[in-house]
This record gives C-alpha cells, sequence and structure tokens, in this order.
C-alpha cells in the first residue's frame, strides 16, 4: 500500500503547520503505512525561549511523559489526540499494552503532544492535551480511561474539535469531576506546559505521531503480536 504526505515549507522561525498522510480505507497498523507524517516549523525564538522554562506537573516524569507499571522494559507511546492512527492504535494495540502493563511485564510511558493544530480550526490537540494534564494531575490512574474515550470520541480532521464542555464531561464520565477539573479545562491550566514538551519533541526530531518504542528501538509493525513481538526482542537482548 502507497502512502503519501504532505508538506507545508517554511523559513526558519515561523510556525509550521503539519498536515497527515493520506492512506487507504483498510487501513493495518504497521509503522510504513501507519503513522501520520508531518513537517514542522519551530515556533518564534520568543516562544520556545519561554516555553523551554516550563516543566511538567509533578505527576509526570522528568521528561513529561506518564509512566504506569514498574517492569524495567518500558513502552513509549508518543501520540497526538488529533491524530486517527494514534486513535486505531488505542483501540486496535491498546488493550494487549495494557494488559502487559498489569501483568507486570512492561511499563508503559504515555507521551501527549500536541503537534497536529493544522488540522483543527480550534487548536484542538493543545486542548485535548491540556485536558489530559488537568485529568492526570488530578487523578493519575483515570488518565488511561479518559485518554481512550477522547480517542473514542475524536472529531474529523479539518473541523472543530470537542469543547472545552464536552472535555469536561468527558473527564467525568472517565471519574475526574468537580470545579477544579472544569476550571482546569476551560482555563488550559497546563497550555504553557503543552506548548513547551510539543515543541522540545518537535526539537527532538519528532516527524510524525504515533512513535512507539520498546526501549530505544521504534517499533516497526504496530499491530498486537508486532508489540509483542518486539517485547519479546527487548527482553531476550537484556537476559
Amino acid at each position: 500500500m502507497n502512502r503519501s504526505s504532505r508538506k507545508v515549507a517554511g523559513a526558519t522561525g515561523q510556525r509550521r503547520i503539519i498536515n497527515p498522510v493520506s492512506v487507504g480505507a483498510a487501513i493495518v497498523i504497521i509503522a510504513l503505512i501507519g503513522v501520520i507524517t508531518a513537517s514542522f516549523l519551530h515556533k518564534d525564538h520568543d516562544k520556545k525561549e519561554a516555553a523551554a522554562a516550563v516543566a511538567p506537573p509533578a505527576v509526570f516524569t522528568p521528561d513529561g511523559r506518564l509512566r504506569f507499571g514498574g517492569a524495567d522494559t518500558v513502552v513509549t507511546v508518543i501520540t497526538d489526540f488529533q491524530c486517527p492512527i494514534c486513535r486505531q492504535f488505542e483501540a486496535t494495540t491498546g488493550p494487549s499494552l495494557t494488559d502487559m502493563v498489569d501483568a507486570g511485564t512492561v511499563s508503559a510511558e504515555y507521551d501527549m503532544v500536541a503537534v497536529l493544530g493544522g488540522l483543527s480550526k480550534d487548536d484542538y490537540p493543545a486542548r485535548a492535551a491540556n485536558a489530559g494534564t488537568c485529568v492526570a494531575v488530578a487523578n493519575k490512574p483515570a488518565w488511561l480511561e479518559f485518554s481512550k474515550r477522547l480517542f473514542e470520541n475524536q472529531p474529523a480532521e479539518g473541523g472543530p474539535g470537542l469543547s472545552d464542555d464536552t472535555l469536561v464531561q468527558i473527564a467525568a464520565d472517565a471519574g475526574v469531576a468537580g470545579p477544579d477539573i472544569a476550571d482546569c479545562i476551560h482555563s488550559r491550566r497546563y497550555a504553557g506546559f503543552v506548548a513547551s514538551h510539543s515543541q522540545q519533541a518537535i526539537d527532538g526530531g519528532l516527524t510524525h505521531v504515533p512513535v512507539v518504542k520498546v526501549g530505544d528501538t521504534t517499533v516497526e509493525n504496530l499491530t498486537p503480536d508486532g508489540l509483542r513481538a518486539a517485547i519479546e526482542r527487548a527482553t531476550s537482548a537484556g537476559k
């Protein structure tokens, strides 16, 4: 199956809009056809300098990820809530990953980024990542359910995203309710962290989402079997 990407070139220091790949209707979740490839422009220098000072909330790892599990083998999932292939990975392979975390086989680190703003009329990726941060700070275990529900309700590309009121309701449905979570989402309390972390990911070489890694090795086959095989290779190499 062929895939293509559309890139918007620009001069250094300008903002770059990220565009998705075109994929066929029958998508198989493997990296060669199952990632959204994109082109990034850095934000202007002043915004980058300001964003660089924003530290992750304490519930996150120092590099801005949410870690679940205590196993030495770590699966990292870099994801954007506007990304349709991320949604399909969550639906198809996410349950297997959760089962392996629960069994103590691996730890999972979820890395929320907001890099697909060009696919939304109202900056939905950043608003959704802020809402995810609000939920994680309030009740980290509930983030998994919140993330799953966000992907299940993912808006279409190119239009408006879910409203802030809807994000508040999804948080409540995931078990996190009350005036503080509503204020956090509506006020975009963690917008600075989201912008900082996303820009740092771009600066670090992120060019597409999703990205799934076992340790430092990128997983190319994102099916449940492909993920399990990558984990088995990693654990065997570590023995």
